[in-house]
């Protein structure tokens, strides 16, 4: 009986030849190899634009320009060896104006302004966190806090000037009540205090000058005002009161062998030397103590304390020669000991013609430094 054959019909599976396979799985491996060496030399020569999310975008097609950093304007940081400075009352340096006001006088030629901090009451102008300060808390209505004050020493640089705020030391009614230890006593009975007059005439207590703690006080605001910004400090009242009536007066113990300029120069150093080179000590004080004429609330010429300046006040009499005359009397002294001279013009009831006047005089007299004072903070710095 015959096989019949089936045609047409394949078996499902079939003995398949090596050879084939093998050139088959070589070609399937080149063109994996090859597909990923084009396709990653494609993506490297041609960067997404898009981010990846959660990645941020390395590199983009649009072109990029490099920014040039921006810097603040330099502000007048340099240790002050000239001061042309113009006096302002507390009140001017909450007014809306300050800036057009510090910018006229930039314009003007000045290059510092001096304004209040510490009045002659003994009121504090700015909320200081020296421990002395804490004691007495005798804070002005609206003193600045300290981050106030460091913005009004930052505004006053952006103009161009240097802040220079101006302390009462010793003749301070406000700080003596609350520092009892360190103020004048009454001889006999140190737990009263002194008093420059009759009570209820309005006599006014003191520190004590001789008192190292009352030293403390006004030398600790100096150097607080230095790093908040300060570019120097006016220390005013850096004297006695009137001899003629502290008959009555107990200066204590604290550097008792001292007389009265010994004691106040001791004071004047210590202080110096605390604010360093950087921040200049101006004393002010009288022409006539100046000059040598009537030094008695201070026991001596206030120009031998050897302050880095010195800023007797002048009127509209006579500057050159006041100028000449005192400058004379510092040449006589240790080069360390010899103050620059810097004197205050009062200028009040003055034409723009008198107080330009004032300023070439003071020049002539061999002056280069000088404070313009009016105390209310009237000028016109267009005129000068």
């Amino acid at each position: 009986m015959r096989q019949k054959l089936h045609r047409g019909k394949r078996p499902v599976f079939r003995k398949r030849n090596p050879a084939l396979r093998i050139i088959g799985t070589v070609v399937v491996v080149f063109v994996i190899v090859a597909g990923g060496f084009f396709g990653a030399k494609f993506i490297t020569e041609h960067p997404q634009t898009a981010p990846i999310p959660g990645t941020q975008v390395e590199q983009s097609t649009a072109p990029t320009t490099t920014a040039k950093p921006t810097t603040k304007p330099k502000e007048e940081t340099a240790t002050l060896t000239t001061v042309r400075a113009f006096y302002l009352p507390f009140s001017a340096l909450q007014k809306e104006d300050l800036s057009d006001t510090l910018a006229k006088a930039k314009k003007a030629g000045f290059n510092s302004v001096v304004f209040e901090l510490k009045d002659a009451e003994g009121n504090l102008y700015y909320r200081s966190s020296t421990d002395y300060a804490a004691k007495v808390d005798g804070y002005a209505e609206k003193a600045l806090t300290k981050k106030q004050l460091k913005s009004l020493f930052a505004l006053i640089r952006k103009a161009g000037l240097a802040p220079i705020p101006r302390l009462y030391a010793f003749k301070d009614n406000v700080g003596s009540r609350a520092l009892v230890d360190a103020r004048i006593a009454y001889k006999g009975n140190p737990s009263w205090a002194w008093y420059d007059g009759i009570k209820d005439n309005g006599a006014k207590t003191w520190l004590n000058p001789y008192d190292n703690d009352a030293h403390d006080y006004i030398s600790g605001l100096a150097v607080e005002l230095k790093k908040l910004g300060a570019g120097a400090i006016l220390l005013d009242g850096v004297q006695f009161p009137n001899p003629a009536v502290t008959g009555q007066a107990d200066f204590g113990k604290d550097n008792a062998k001292l007389k009265w300029d010994e004691v106040l120069t001791l004071f004047v150093s210590k202080t110096k030397k605390k604010l360093g080179k950087e921040c200049p000590l101006i004393l002010a004080c009288t022409a006539e103590s100046a000059l040598g004429t009537a030094t008695q609330v201070y026991g001596g010429n206030p120009l031998t304390f050897a302050p880095t300046m010195a800023s007797p006040t002048l009127t509209a009499e006579a500057v050159q020669e006041s100028v000449k005359t005192m400058i004379l009397r510092t040449k006589v002294m240790e080069e360390a000991d010899k103050p620059a001279l810097s004197p205050a013009l009062d200028i009040q009831g003055l034409s723009a013609k008198q107080v330009k006047a004032m300023m070439a005089d003071c020049a002539a007299g061999g002056a280069d430094s000088f404070i313009l004072y009016h105390p209310n903070g009237d000028y016109n710095f267009g005129a000068y």
